[in-house]
């Protein structure tokens, strides 16, 4: 089964972790992908050249999301090279240890201002960019985190940033309903970079709090976002879907 044959899919922040995991899941069903990246060049053309080998219809665009010059270029190469979109999943986040681990008195508003001028200001800029090549409407993935919902002593900037994302995927959806629907994953511990910057006895402690017993997979995230995508999902928008493994089972 095909769930996404022939449609233009972009994914930002796509050449490792969950977006290359996303990238991969859609090219398997049928999409052409583009993969969009800021810095991680070797990844990217390693993933873009591995999917094309496969068959593949895929384009690696590097862009910037939180310069909204560099957004509007991407979406113009995506317009000169397709014509359309289908689908764009907001997956870039500005991923830094040195924020993650400074507690509340520690911050500065510019530690805010990085991780919100990608996660934030990347999803709404992308967002405002490619609905004008989503003619014949489509989806869009916007990805946070439940520590939106729970809150949490570190990575304060992160949280701050995805529960914005949260409040803006119910407005997109609002604003672009009938045409295009606007979901959103809510995340829990996932297996990616991020797992480095923790101890082990950290990682212990937190597989503690999942019902399941262990840490999600970028696969098993990707999974989800192909059913987003999908007609599978063609009643749903507006919606926050929790993959966590039932960590965050009180947080409602």
């Amino acid at each position: 089964m095909s769930r996404l044959r022939g449609k233009v899919v972009l994914i930002t922040g796509a050449s490792r972790g969950i977006g290359r995991a996303i990238a991969e899941a859609v090219v398997a069903e049928g999409a052409r992908a583009i993969i969009n990246y800021r810095s991680s060049s070797r990844e990217a053309e390693e993933l873009v050249r591995r999917l094309k080998e496969s068959g593949a219809d895929v384009l690696g665009i590097r862009a910037d999301v939180s310069r909204e010059e560099d957004v509007e270029s991407m979406f113009r190469v995506v317009e000169e090279n397709y014509g359309e979109l289908y689908g764009i999943v907001n997956n870039a986040g500005h991923g830094s240890a040195i924020i993650w681990n400074k507690g509340f008195n520690e911050l500065t508003w510019g530690d805010f201002e990085e991780v919100i001028n990608v996660d934030l200001k990347g999803t709404f800029l992308c967002t405002k960019f490619g609905i004008r090549l989503m003619r014949n409407g489509g989806s869009i993935i916007n990805v946070a985190s439940i520590s939106a919902k729970t809150g949490d002593t570190m990575g304060i900037p992160y949280l701050v940033a995805k529960a914005g994302i949260i409040a803006l995927t119910k407005s997109m959806a609002l604003a672009l309903a009938p045409k295009t629907r606007v979901n959103t994953v809510v995340l829990g511990s996932i297996k990616t970079g991020w797992i480095n910057w923790l101890s082990d006895s950290e990682v212990e402690r937190l597989i503690r709090y999942i019902p399941m017993g262990r840490l999600g997979l970028p696969e098993e995230v990707a999974r989800a976002v192909v059913f987003l995508l999908s007609d599978d999902s063609s009643f749903m928008t507006g919606h926050a879907i929790v993959i966590d493994g039932g960590e965050c089972t009180a947080c409602d």
